[in-house]
């Protein structure tokens, strides 16, 4: 009998597929440790701006603040966003769902930064619309502290416009950031520390494999079913995501799951990304995307966002805004991203649909925030024109 070409890419790639059922397989071994522990599974989200002065929990604990509390629009230091970073890692921490019950001191970890594009239609630099590379390297400091990974990747597909090319791995954004670059976030951690590996990797150029969509595919256009996905998505253990506060033209907001679209390679789906919006609306491709890997911890924020027509249109702004926004649940934290920003997360349809899926929960107050309260964090920022 003939196999349908379906069949034919489902068996090649068993591998990848084989690796995506292990991860499966341990996270409903984390479930079971959570629920074992406590019948209270409710997702917690640290919330942290730079303002924070403590306070206390929803159920009376208190919470200590930063040492050094700065306004929310205040010029920060490498070492004060460290700060505000570590302690959302601390207060999205309850067992099952803190960081070092996620990774392992073997595994390959990736870190997915958000890189779509750091320019807006003249060239000029809109910090908000990059990951903020600090947070980067307080996220790879804290986990060689706690001795967690083997082998350390910064891993993104930049999009980019023949005119305004800006190589991301080595700008330093004007200074924007105080100096980092992704480069020499690698450099300095591989001199410092001979036992681990660190590393980047351009998923534009990185080994694509054509995989067929875990479940259901939900791309209305994707006859085959299939998306190249690249190999360091498909084999690494672990995936965290690190991305700005960020509005978008199609999403509305782009944030954790927003940030899937920089795992298309270039030379399947153009400088831009744009060819693959010929498989499906926005929100669909998204949700498939992220069925491949999906985040094991996710982050948001930083010192800069971005507002307006997003993430490189005309009307795009950055807006200096300190927060840092943590959790095991990336959906939790992008559902708290969205509050943060004035917007709505039900009108957000990536995020419904992902929920739908059974990737998490939308609802606002079906999430634990821990820190500053979304009243507190909150700052509306100017949508997409027509949204």
């Amino acid at each position: 009998m003939l196999q349908s070409r379906r069949e034919i890419l489902v068996q090649l790639a068993g591998a990848g597929l084989a690796r995506a059922a292990a991860r499966q397989q341990q996270q409903e071994t984390k479930d079971e440790v959570v629920a074992s522990a406590t019948a209270d599974q409710t997702p917690r989200v640290g919330v942290v701006l730079s303002s924070f002065d403590g306070g206390s929990d929803h159920d009376g604990t208190k919470l200590t603040g930063l040492a050094r509390p700065k306004p929310v629009d205040a010029t920060l230091n490498a070492s004060e966003l460290d700060a505000m970073f570590r302690k959302a890692v601390e207060l999205s921490g309850v067992r099952g769902q803190d960081i070092e019950s996620i990774v392992e001191p073997s595994d390959w970890v990736v870190i997915k930064p958000d890189i779509a594009v750091c320019h807006d239609r003249e060239g000029r630099i809109v910090p908000g619309s990059v990951t903020d590379p600090r947070l980067v390297s307080s996220l790879i400091a804290w986990l060689v502290e706690k001795r967690l990974g083997e082998r350390i990747t910064i891993a993104e597909g930049p999009s980019w416009r023949p005119e305004t090319r800006v190589e991301v791995w080595t700008s330093d954004w004007n200074g924007a950031f105080g100096g980092f670059t992704y480069r020499k976030v690698v450099e300095e951690f591989s001199k410092k520390h001979a036992g681990v590996k660190f590393d980047i990797v351009d998923l534009n150029a990185d080994k694509a494999l054509e995989l067929p969509i875990p479940g259901r595919p939900s791309s209305s256009r994707n006859k085959e079913g299939v998306f190249f996905i690249p190999s360091t998505i498909q084999q690494c253990d672990k995936l965290i995501t690190i991305a700005p506060l960020k509005t978008h033209a199609r999403l509305l907001a782009a944030l954790s799951l927003g940030s899937y679209f920089g795992i298309l390679p270039e030379a399947k789906y153009g400088r831009t990304k744009e060819q693959v919006f010929q498989l499906g609306e926005p929100h669909e491709i998204l949700v498939d995307l992220y069925g491949y890997h999906a985040s094991d911890y996710s982050i948001l924020g930083g010192g800069w966002g971005l507002e307006g027509d997003g993430p490189y249109g005309p009307d795009a702004r950055g807006v200096h805004h300190n927060v840092v926004i943590a959790g095991a649940s990336a959906l939790a934290v992008d559902t708290v991203g969205a509050s943060v920003m004035g917007i709505d997360p039900a009108r957000m349809k990536h995020l419904e649909l992902a929920s739908r899926k059974g990737y998490g929960s939308t609802e606002i107050d079906l999430v634990w925030t821990r820190g500053n309260e979304v009243e507190q964090a909150r700052r509306a920022f100017r949508l997409p024109k027509g949204a």
